[in-house]
């Protein structure tokens, strides 16, 4: 399988040696790994052979072909800092480059515009005094496949950079993305509990009550046959009872009250608020006439004759006639050009897939967009 050279350069060999650990973790052989300086605590100002340093600094200025990205990595040896270089397969290079980025990765290109308002002034005449200390020439040179390399822009945000050799670089648009779900939580519950109380009760009632009186009346008068019946002296007994009332307590029970428990569902509408984050892309497209450089020329090349040009909405815009120079130019036989050419810039353009998208909508761009 071929391979890919990634070059990073840290500012501590802590933040290297990590960036290389997760390597070896992503699947990348230890053998394809070489951080530079060689030992901790080395720098470029370190004091060794002159054979080993003109090997170093051949192996820099083969590796980035030429004197001006070598001359800044070894600036940045000289002021201490690290350099990762990872021999990669091409299916591992994507994963490789966000463990370079993720770990603290230099962007060089600000580094070295930095070190040159201090001062700076490019590529020195470099002897082995310069670059002592660094990695052998055979150390690097087994982790380079090609002459050429290209830089990668980081995302958003990183502030690093990673350089790696024979393949199109490319930024990553990345979009967060909302999903909103549902939970059951416990709003507490109801319960209906049923117990005997005793209250006192008065009721008024009339009871009736007999009381047998003797009584007894002092008499002087004759006895007479009718007033004693047949025999005067005969044995009498007279007897009368007394009758009284009494409360008489009979209790019934009767329903006089029921309590139900019932459960509802219902269903509402919660709006969720929140926000969502995503890299937009800035191209700024600074080629001169008949020049295509810089990250356009990549989006330029996969730009083929009829593709469909629609706005940030999806709506069509027209059909491509063909990249001129900086421009597209878009046939003037579509409906929507109104019988004529139309030219819109290439640095308008957001993404390339079966058809060109722009970064704003159709209606916009209309308004924008140059009759040729």
């Amino acid at each position: 399988m071929a391979k890919q050279t990634l070059t990073a350069f840290y500012d501590s060999r802590e933040y290297a040696n990590n960036a290389a650990l997760m390597l070896r973790q992503a699947g990348v052989s230890e053998a394809d790994i070489t951080i530079s300086p060689a030992a901790s605590g080395s720098t470029a100002s370190s004091a060794v052979s002159s054979t080993e340093g003109k090997g170093f600094w051949a192996s820099l200025e083969e590796m980035f072909g030429g004197s001006d990205d070598h001359a800044t990595y070894t600036e940045g040896l000289r002021r201490g800092g690290t350099m990762l270089v990872a021999h990669v397969d091409d299916a591992k290079v994507e994963n490789a480059i966000r463990v370079l980025e993720q770990h603290g990765s230099v962007d060089l290109t600000e580094r070295e515009t930095s070190w040159r308002r201090e001062g700076w002034t490019g590529a020195p005449n470099v002897g082995a005094a310069a670059l002592a200390g660094t990695a052998t020439a055979a150390g690097l040179a087994s982790a380079r496949t090609a002459t050429t390399t290209d830089t990668r822009t980081p995302p958003v945000g990183t502030g690093a950079m990673a350089a790696r050799t024979g393949k199109d670089d490319v930024v990553q648009v990345v979009e967060e993305q909302i999903n909103v779900g549902k939970r059951a939580v416990n709003q507490g519950k109801v319960r209906i509990h049923s117990y005997v109380v005793e209250t006192p009760v008065n009721e008024s009632v009339t009871l009736r009550g007999e009381t047998v009186s003797i009584e007894r009346h002092p008499i002087d008068r004759p006895v007479t046959a009718a007033n004693l019946g047949v025999d005067a002296f005969k044995d009498r007994t007279i007897e009368m009872e007394e009758v009284d009332e009494e409360a008489v307590v009979a209790k019934t029970a009767r329903v006089v009250e029921e309590i139900g428990i019932r459960k509802d569902v219902s269903d509402r509408t919660q709006t969720i608020t929140d926000t969502v984050r995503s890299t937009k892309v800035d191209i700024e497209d600074g080629r001169t006439t008949g020049g295509r450089t810089g990250l356009i020329s990549g989006f330029t090349t996969e730009i083929v004759n009829d593709m469909e040009v629609v706005g940030s909405d999806g709506q069509h815009l027209g059909a491509v006639d063909h990249v001129d120079g900086t421009n597209l130019k878009l046939k003037k036989m579509d409906p929507a050009s109104g019988g004529k050419h139309h030219l819109i810039p290439t640095a308008w353009v957001k993404s390339i897939d079966s058809k060109v998208t722009l970064k704003t909508s159709a209606a916009e761009m209309k308004s924008r967009w140059t009759a040729a």
